[in-house]
């Protein structure tokens, strides 16, 4: 009897060596890029300036993989706008606490108003998510891109995927191109999608690909 108890703990032994053996280790988070260095200087009419008052979130540990970058640009005509690109798995703490509906609102701002438009970026159009936000002493209007994987969304709360990016790598990252500028009026949002697709097509092919997934 206890011989044959022996043989089968030495079975069970050698299964779980095997099965361990077999096992692929856990997958290690690869480390977020540098995105800062991505971002232009200068491209058409703008040009980099030093970061003034921002809407972001009051605290974020961010986590493997994720990466977060803020800046300021002026145009020729003295309009400023506000950029905040995060990188990083799309429900991660880099892309979600950035989206303007958690930002802004955890802020104390509240959202009048939201649309959906759609721009020319990299390959094809994608959709760009238009919000008018304002709190007791300001307002500000904000447009974002939102990349999921190989998709953009266009509807946040329901998740909608609106545009499918045809040629593009499949990919497991998110990526959040938001501007925002003070005011309101409608004009604001036609400077925005300027920017965007100024910003977008003045990007590196490396830069392209970590924000846009394009490219291999």
């Amino acid at each position: 009897m206890m011989a044959r108890m022996a043989f089968v703990s030495a079975i069970i032994f050698v299964v779980a060596i095997a099965a361990a053996v077999v096992q692929p280790p856990p997958p290690v988070a690869r480390p977020a890029p540098d995105i800062e260095a991505m971002l232009p200087d200068q491209f058409g009419d703008w040009t980099r300036i030093v970061l003034g008052a921002a809407i972001l979130p009051s605290e974020i540990d961010l986590g493997p993989g994720e990466a977060v970058a803020y800046r300021a640009y002026r145009d020729q005509a003295g309009r400023v706008i506000t950029l905040v690109v995060a990188y990083g798995p799309p429900l991660g703490d880099s892309v979600r606490l950035h989206r303007p509906e958690s930002c802004y609102v955890a802020q104390g701002f509240s959202i009048s108003n939201r649309q959906i438009g759609q721009i020319n970026v990299g390959e094809g159009l994608a959709p760009v998510v238009r919000l008018k936000t304002e709190n007791t002493t300001r307002r500000e209007a904000v447009s974002y891109l939102l990349r999921d994987g190989d998709a953009y969304v266009g509807h946040v709360s329901g998740h909608e995927i609106l545009n499918i990016k045809r040629g593009l790598r499949s990919v497991s990252d998110g990526a959040l191109i938001r501007v925002s500028s003070t005011g309101a009026s409608d004009a604001v949002f036609d400077v925005h999608s300027a920017f965007l697709e100024a910003f977008t097509g003045a990007l590196s092919p490396t830069a392209r690909a970590v924000f846009l997934a394009e490219g291999s």
